[in-house]
């Protein structure tokens, strides 16, 4: 496990039918999640989502849940 930096702002759970959409700034694992800190502020994703999101730091990312499923995509020009 990743040692994860400080981070005390509060972070958001998506509910179902809610989607994310902005700038993936960095992502960390605290607690048993998956951290996503994007410019609007940060949200709490399972952390078996690490390593997808981080392929996606720096770009604009979209996180969709639907159905108790997370989906994952880069946001393209």
């Amino acid at each position: 496990m990743r040692a994860s930096p400080p981070y005390s702002e509060p972070h958001h759970h998506l509910q179902e039918l809610e989607e994310v959409r902005d700038l993936l700034l960095r992502v960390f694992l605290k607690d048993g999640f998956c951290i996503a800190i994007f410019r609007f502020g940060a949200v709490a994703l399972p952390e078996e989502l690490e390593p997808r999101l981080r392929e996606l730091v720096g770009k604009e990312t979209c996180c969709l849940r639907l159905d108790g499923r997370y989906l994952i995509r880069e946001v393209g020009p």
